[in-house]
């Protein structure tokens, strides 16, 4: 497949030659089988904020997490949380979560966690583990979808009928897509609407867009070889 976007976050990639099938299986894996950490025990001590202890349990298991290729398996790293509203109110963030491992901190510094009143107070402790989202949402790391390259590109007008035409997909900003000509609604699209597809990865932890797309991969490549020895 082609690059025809890239930056830290965002992976665009062209296909002409691999089946749907192929991209989808794909974007099922960078989905749900690309290990990740994430939060999956917490220990509650003070908590007399107005959310209990379920609803922030739940709420903090959402928040990203780094990841590091040396984390063992069996790996159960510390963050603790200590917060306290001594004067005025105070809103606990995500960046508050101290970790015990410098290689597995919060991603996403900035990220609400809980609103205290004056005299209210949360501390806690979160056990980060790994996993994938296979097991739970909380360990999705990155996000993939596909489709006809003429969904994502905004041309000028219906070459038919001279609609001014948009996009019906986000990617119409990014430069460098396919420039497919297509219908619009009132008109017959073309058959197919191209060969081409466009294969976007989208990353929500500290590895780049083209990090996830290469261990998908890798996941794939390790189920082949599962399958061949099966036949074996």
């Amino acid at each position: 497949m082609k690059v025809v976007f890239e930056d830290d976050k965002r992976l665009v990639l062209q296909s002409g030659k691999e089946s749907v099938s192929l991209l989808n299986a794909l974007r099922r894996a960078l989905i749900s089988e690309v290990p990740t950490m994430a939060f999956g025990e917490i220990d509650f001590y003070e908590n007399n904020s107005p959310l209990y202890n379920e609803y922030l349990a739940n709420r903090i298991g959402l928040i990203p997490l780094s990841w590091d290729d040396g984390i063992p398996e069996d790996a159960r790293i510390s963050f603790s949380l200590n917060v306290e509203a001594v004067e005025e109110n105070k809103t606990v963030y995500s960046r508050d979560f101290v970790s015990t491992d410098p290689k597995i901190v919060v991603y996403g510094e900035n990220i609400p966690v809980a609103a205290l009143r004056k005299g209210q107070k949360l501390r806690l402790e979160a056990f980060a583990v790994k996993g994938t989202a296979k097991q739970h949402a909380r360990f999705q790391s990155a996000i993939g979808s596909y489709g006809h390259a003429g969904e994502f590109k905004a041309v000028e007008k219906c070459k038919k009928c001279s609609t001014p035409m948009k996009a019906t997909k986000g990617l119409a900003s990014v430069k460098g897509l396919p420039d497919n000509s297509v219908l619009c609604s009132n008109c017959e699209k073309p058959d197919g609407m191209g060969k081409d597809y466009l294969f976007i990865v989208e990353s929500f932890n500290n590895l780049s867009a083209k990090e996830q797309y290469s261990r998908a991969v890798e996941v794939m490549l390790d189920k082949t070889k599962t399958l061949e020895k099966e036949f074996k």
